[in-house]
């Protein structure tokens, strides 16, 4: 969680702020200080830990819908491969890494019982969810489904349910496996922070954490709020009176308008000795004409330049961060604000006379960056239906991605012998 959970808790109120018999902004509220500066709740409720265990390792998904999802999968299944799975101990997603997140979460049991080898992840997680999308679209579902909407339904509500039966068959936030620290993160309007589902607790740090025990709330309800695009799904709009310090209920959409990348839940210095792997999916700002209608079209390239300007900065911090760690070495001491890790982008670039390793990864496994001509990196960011080819070919990018991160940056991580590694099916 953020850091600045750890902070003393706010100052009273000053006589001159808002209060609840005058005009006061959502934001004006014990929940966010006294006027517009965020502050830390300070209550005490803090997730679980995860049980220790040597050389832990942490996921961070973005969003990018399916396109999102599906290079999740494999880079989740290069994991398996390298046996870096059964290590893993934090999950963190956003939007359409979290449809990935959550069918790895409910399906972690059973992938533990098969010793989390990469077929059980072919047979448990991949194969099912590249049939569902490849066969149904869930848009379509969602338009179909419109006249539920037409009481207190929203189409939010709508993406839960679907997502629910699709993917996650009611199972709920307390009942995940313990065994990692699974986090979904969404954006909280009222207070302009990520919100976080997580199995025991879900909350921001300025309206405080509360319990889901007994609460009966499903993963298929945090992913939804994950993945609401502002403009297609309204708010998940909660109760506020489980959270200590909220004056407003909590008001949650796409976790990717505050933080794409799923990495704000990892970046604190306490967990600089788990090995980080990120898988950046999102969309690219690409260069030219932006559109056609003067107002609309200046409105979605700034928005799209402020997306880019926060996962840049994102990304830029994280990655110094690892040449830190590359500098004290594979096994030295790691200095604070130093992680270990690997970050890509399915834009990025593996040149093929780079390092030994990564020469080797090359030659063993075709890239295969690009579909019919269309390259990878450029599938637009949707939930409708794709084709069975292109759903394979973006797992097959993502665990493609994934090794030659390895292979560039962290060779010990992958095996001597390389084709003792079997690739995704194309």
């Amino acid at each position: 969680m953020s850091p600045s959970w750890h902070a003393p808790a706010p100052p009273a109120p000053r006589a001159d702020t808002p209060t609840a018999t005058g005009p006061a902004w959502s934001v004006d509220s014990p929940a966010v200080g006294t006027g517009l500066v965020a502050r830390p709740c300070g209550d005490t409720l803090r997730p679980a830990e995860p049980p220790a265990t040597a050389d832990p390792v942490a996921l961070a998904l973005s969003g990018g819908g399916f396109r999102a999802t599906l290079s999740a999968m494999g880079f989740i299944r290069l994991l398996a491969d390298t046996g870096l799975l059964s290590r893993l101990r934090y999950s963190s997603s956003v939007s359409g890494g979290s449809i990935a997140n959550g069918c790895l979460a409910a399906a972690w049991p059973s992938l533990r019982k098969e010793d989390f080898t990469p077929r059980a992840v072919d047979d448990l997680v991949i194969a099912p969810l590249v049939d569902r999308v490849s066969s149904r679209s869930l848009k379509g579902a969602l338009v179909r489904g419109a006249w539920r909407t037409l009481g207190p339904t929203t189409r939010t509500d709508l993406l839960a349910r679907r997502l629910d039966e699709w993917f996650f068959q009611g199972t709920e936030l307390e009942r995940l496996d313990p065994q990692v620290r699974w986090i979904v993160n969404a954006a909280n309007l009222t207070t302009g922070v990520r919100f976080t589902f997580e199995r025991d607790v879900y909350g921001d740090y300025t309206i405080g954490l509360a319990t889901t025990a007994g609460t009966r709330l499903r993963l298929s309800r945090a992913v939804s709020a994950s993945a609401a695009v502002p403009g297609a799904f309204p708010p998940v709009v909660l109760d506020r009176s489980p959270f200590p310090c909220a004056t407003h209920p909590p008001a949650l959409l796409d976790g990717g308008t505050y933080d794409n990348t799923g990495l704000e839940a990892l970046d604190g210095d306490r967990y600089r000795h788990t090995f980080l792997c990120v898988l950046n999916a999102g969309g690219l700002l690409r260069p030219g004409v932006y559109g056609r209608v003067p107002v609309v079209r200046d409105l979605a390239r700034a928005n799209s330049l402020l997306y880019r300007q926060s996962t840049t900065l994102r990304t830029r911090a994280v990655v110094e961060r690892f040449e830190r760690g590359r500098a004290a070495g594979p096994d030295g001491e790691l200095p604070p604000g130093a992680r270990r890790g690997v970050l890509v982008q399915l834009s990025t670039d593996f040149p093929a006379d780079g390092p030994e390793t990564l020469r080797r990864w090359h030659a063993a496994f075709p890239e295969h960056r690009a579909h019919e001509g269309r390259d990878l990196s450029l599938v637009p960011t949707v939930f409708d239906r794709l084709d069975a080819g292109l759903c394979r070919a973006l797992v097959y990018r993502g665990w493609w991605l994934g090794g030659a991160g390895l292979a560039a940056y962290h060779p010990e991580l992958l095996p001597d012998d390389l084709t003792e590694l079997r690739p995704p099916r194309r």
